[in-house]
């Protein structure tokens, strides 16, 4: 009896879209498409957390949710005036902006709450975001201690890591594109509040 109750209480929150899947990580930075098959979007970051609401076959449609700027909605990042980027996207109607859900204002620039819904690979997602975090944490030994000691992540701010790690290239020859990517994730979520 106790069986057949919980089976029909896990029915009716299905059915009331009470249902909340579990958030997954993605691994690598991912290409996120329109369809299942391609139209490409943009890019989903490493480490960034994806609500999966779809499947088919090995892909997945989901869903990513942050603040964007008002003026410039086509990125979404963890929080207000943060530059921990989740995800972005070459064209301006795939972010979705929500302010009765939350805005704010920092420095001047106006932010709201936002999500943007798409397919990715589904091979790419985890729900270990510590095994994430130890993968990072180990990249940026090996990349910055090759010269000198490996500074703390909490030696900078978030803003602060996305400005000594450029995407493209820099002084120093490191970037957060490619093997690390995780890496300047893991700096900046560890990163000096």
């Amino acid at each position: 009896m106790k069986l057949q109750f919980a089976a029909a209480l896990l029915v009716a929150t299905f059915a009331a879209g009470a249902y909340a899947a579990p958030v997954q990580y993605t691994s690598e930075p991912v290409q996120i498409n329109r369809t299942a098959k391609a139209d490409y979007l943009g890019k989903i970051a490493a480490a960034s957390p994806v609500t999966v609401l779809q499947k088919q076959g090995q892909k997945v449609k989901v869903r990513v949710e942050g603040w964007t700027l008002v003026e410039y909605p086509t990125q979404i990042f963890s929080e207000p005036g943060v530059r921990i980027e989740y995800a972005s996207f070459d064209e301006n109607n795939v972010v979705k902006t929500n302010p009765k859900a939350g805005e704010k204002v920092v420095q001047g620039n106006k932010w709201v709450k936002a999500t943007a819904e798409g397919w990715i690979d589904a091979r790419t997602l985890t729900s270990d975001l510590n095994g994430l975090w130890k993968k990072g944490a180990a990249r940026h030994q090996q990349a910055c201690s090759s010269c000198h000691a490996a500074p703390q992540p909490d030696h900078l701010t978030a803003n602060q890591w996305a400005s000594t790690l450029p995407e493209r290239g820099g002084r120093v020859g490191h970037t957060r594109a490619g093997v690390n990517a995780l890496m300047f994730k893991y700096l900046q979520a560890h990163a000096k509040k």
